[in-house]
């Protein structure tokens, strides 16, 4: 089927139904769960958007996908995936950095990029939603859900993976709170302009001094901004606005603090050379064709449609209960504005867009093309308002 795929299918391609789709792939026309099954197993080799009856080919992959199959135990070979990835980054620190400190040391978005969990993208998308949302023209409700639920789980992920490793005795590893610190005193920073600043920046765990204060200015920001949560200034899409006002706060008081993060700091020895050996060859067998980061950032995909296919599913069947007698949509029933976004067939259609933007590891850097074109947006905007008030001004 592979074969039909790459001679029959291209990336925006419009098929106009199902029965078409069919022909072209060499298949047989199916019906309820059979034809479900039947479209799960495209997805394998390329991924569409559905419009009504329409099939739009938005990618082709080069390789088909992991097989998902309820039969086979995916939960162990996905956590075996994921523990061998962690080893590569660890037996190349120890072999090719020459460090005797075997040290990892990574913000909690850097090592699922390095996992090829995630693409370049998903970094700043996390802070930029409404700009990403007006670029790839999705619902930005839809992109905070996105991350609320799956930044979460993938951190879970690797953290069980570091746990396993642990029980082991092949690391030992913690979360902590890094500070991104200079070579240059703090006064020099406000004396100079950022042109004239050549600042290195050093990163380490903050200190309980730093980490009371951080605390306590997140604490102020917080209430200046009106919020009580840190969870509500995120999917405000603010928190980088707030992260930005507490570090200048802190370096008002002195602290050489430019800015904070969480991170994963693993100690561990060269035996971890030893077990990476073992896993290797397991996945080999399991799987010969396929690179264990392509089949990886696969299988979350799929898991992510999966699961975003069963939110719909449950939101169809239980809108109607929520709404029932009433004449309007309340905009203020957080429940029932939930329920009506997630029933309708865009949520599926959204997810697709942002996993193809933030995880998909043949997505390219999108990070300028956002900026680029929402300067654009603005500038045309300010354009029609400038025509508007003054246009017929002569």
């Amino acid at each position: 089927m592979f074969e039909l795929v790459k001679n029959n299918l291209y990336i925006g391609l419009i098929i106009k139904n199902y029965k078409l789709m069919c022909h072209l792939l060499g298949q047989e026309e199916k019906t309820g769960n059979a034809k479900k099954a039947q479209q799960k197993e495209w997805k394998r080799f390329f991924n569409y958007e559905k419009q009504g009856q329409k099939y739009i080919i938005i990618e082709i992959y080069a390789e088909p996908l992991h097989k998902i199959d309820g039969r086979e135990n995916n939960n162990g070979i996905y956590n075996t995936y994921i523990e061998k990835l962690i080893l590569d980054l660890l037996v190349q620190k120890y072999q090719f950095k020459n460090e005797d400190k075997r040290k990892i040391y990574l913000s909690k978005d850097k090592m699922l990029l390095s996992l090829n969990m995630v693409n370049i993208n998903y970094h700043f998308v996390k802070y930029n939603v409404a700009n990403t949302a007006n670029f790839i023209k999705v619902d930005s409700d839809n992109i905070k859900e996105f991350y609320n639920i799956n930044n979460r789980n993938f951190n879970d992920t690797v953290e069980r993976a570091l746990n396993r490793l642990s029980n082991k005795f092949l690391v030992n590893w913690k979360l902590t709170q890094t500070i991104a610190t200079t070579n240059e005193d703090i006064s020099v920073i406000f004396n100079k302009s950022k042109e004239e600043l050549e600042l290195k920046e050093i990163h380490r765990d903050a200190t309980d001094e730093e980490r009371v204060n951080i605390l306590m200015q997140e604490l102020n920001v917080a209430k200046q901004m009106g919020f009580e949560k840190k969870s509500d200034i995120f999917l405000c899409g603010r928190y980088l606005e707030f992260t930005g006002k507490v570090c200048k706060n802190l370096q008002k008081e002195g602290y050489n603090i430019l800015y904070y993060y969480n991170s994963y700091d693993i100690i561990f020895h060269e035996e971890v050379i030893k077990e990476l050996d073992k896993i290797s060859k397991y996945i080999l067998e399991y799987e010969e064709r396929q690179n264990v980061k392509v089949t990886l950032n696969g299988i979350i995909s799929n898991q992510i449609i999966k699961n975003t296919e069963n939110r719909h599913n449950e939101a169809k069947k239980e809108l109607p209960s929520v709404r029932f007698g009433k004449r309007r949509v309340d905009k203020y029933d957080y429940k029932q504005m939930q329920l009506i976004r997630r029933s309708d067939d865009s949520y599926i259609t959204d997810t697709n867009k942002i996993i193809n933007t933030v995880i998909n590891y043949q997505t390219k850097n999108l990070i300028l093309d956002i900026i680029k074109y929402n300067q654009k947006e603005t500038e045309k905007m300010e354009q029609q308002l400038e025509e508007l008030f003054y246009g017929d001004d002569e």
